[in-house]
């Protein structure tokens, strides 16, 4: 189906009329500078002002050129179900959610400041209606924060390159990489509110992107004979139908801590360049790294136990402004609880780092693979 932000693109594209327009304010902590840009239907201009609160960032004017209201009935009868491009979004939290991914800044949606109405051809000069758009608050403690580069990173609408790319995704992966970057943008969001929650999200942003990506690069045939191979053994006998029925089915299934692992492993940036004397991350370690966070991550959702103390703590930043990328000692512990530093791998402000720069790498796989992503959905469906 395809997401609203990119079916509406991909109408404006074809040539379809303009059928309404609006405008939504979007705000951050951080103030944005370029601008006005366009991509699509959609044109984002900077508001000016100067506040390290958060405040008005972005004016973005959509027109909208597809009818984005689902069919419930067809020909008479309920439409099958279909929530394949739901991500709990408008238009403009993908939009967002992609600018927040791409610069690495805290973005969100606070409402709609304008909006035209359908066009009536009968009264062009249709008066628009107005609303106010209230403050968003900055979550967490003033003064305190967990990913320092979040509000050091250069907010500059010029700069996005990859956000005009957003139309030419197939249909399938577009609406993948929203889900990673809507999770990615909550975590930077509440990082400072609950950084536990934080770690959580940024999994989320991986795992789905790295199971969208098996899906697309690997053969499910393959994935059954690695992770099952009695039950591909037993499937010889049956008909090409059945196996790969049973493939395409047990490939969703595939064991979501090597997906993870295998897409941070294979799609993490390289270092900062700057580092801090001590407190660096052994790199060349990242699957064991990825497997301890995976861990701590299941434990987090299945039995309720947060992300270790150690890894929800602030980072120390020199005097250079790098950033300290694990937690201090040979082990620490507080709050009813002790960790060896094998257990605590990093700091959330390293995995941020590591996680945008993956999720970013894959995105430009989306585009550069477009027509191949295209033919293997198609052969998957």
């Amino acid at each position: 189906m395809g997401t609203d932000a990119w079916r509406n693109w991909r109408a404006f594209d074809a040539g379809q009329a303009e059928l309404e327009n609006f405008d939504d304010e979007l705000q951050s902590d951080v103030s944005f500078v370029g601008g006005p840009e366009s991509f699509g239907p959609y044109t984002l201009s900077t508001v000016i002002r100067d506040s390290d609160t958060v405040g008005p960032a972005i004016a973005v004017h959509a027109g909208v050129h597809a009818n984005l209201i689902p069919e419930v009935v067809v020909d008479g009868k309920l439409a099958k179900s279909d929530s394949s491009a739901y991500h709990g979004g408008s238009m403009t939290d993908e939009i967002a959610a992609l600018v927040s991914l791409e610069l690495g800044v805290r973005l969100r949606l606070a409402g709609t400041t304008r909006m035209s109405g359908i066009h009536d051809q009968r009264d062009p000069g249709r008066v628009p209606i107005l609303f106010e758009v209230p403050r968003l608050s900055r979550p967490g403690r003033p003064g305190h924060e967990q990913i320092p580069a979040a509000v050091a990173r250069k907010a500059d609408i010029a700069a996005l390159r990859r956000l005009s790319t957003f139309a030419d995704i197939n249909e399938i992966a577009q609406a993948e990489l929203v889900r990673a970057a809507r999770s990615y943008a909550a975590a930077l969001w509440w990082a400072n509110e609950d950084p536990s929650q934080a770690w959580l999200q940024f999994v989320t942003a991986v795992e789905t992107a790295a199971t969208c990506r098996q899906r697309i690069t690997t053969d499910p045939f393959d994935l059954l004979r690695e992770h099952w191979p009695e039950l591909w053994d037993e499937l010889q006998d049956a008909s090409k139908r059945v196996r790969t029925r049973v493939a395409d089915v047990l490939a969703e299934q595939t064991k979501a801590t090597r997906k993870f692992i295998d897409f941070v492993t294979e799609c993490a940036p390289e270092p900062p360049d700057e580092r801090m004397e001590f407190g660096q991350l052994d790199w060349s370690k990242m699957r064991r790294h990825a497997a301890v966070i995976y861990g701590h991550r299941s434990k987090a959702l299945h039995e309720g136990k947060p992300f270790p103390m150690p890894m929800l703590s602030e980072p120390s930043r020199d005097s250079s402004g790098a950033v300290q990328e694990i937690p201090w000692g040979l082990n620490s512990g507080g709050l009813g609880g002790v960790w060896k530093a094998s257990e605590t791998p990093m700091l959330l402000s390293t995995f941020e780092y590591i996680t945008r720069g993956a999720l970013l790498r894959w995105w430009d796989e989306l585009v550069s693979e477009g027509s191949a992503v295209a033919g293997s959905a198609t052969l998957r469906d």
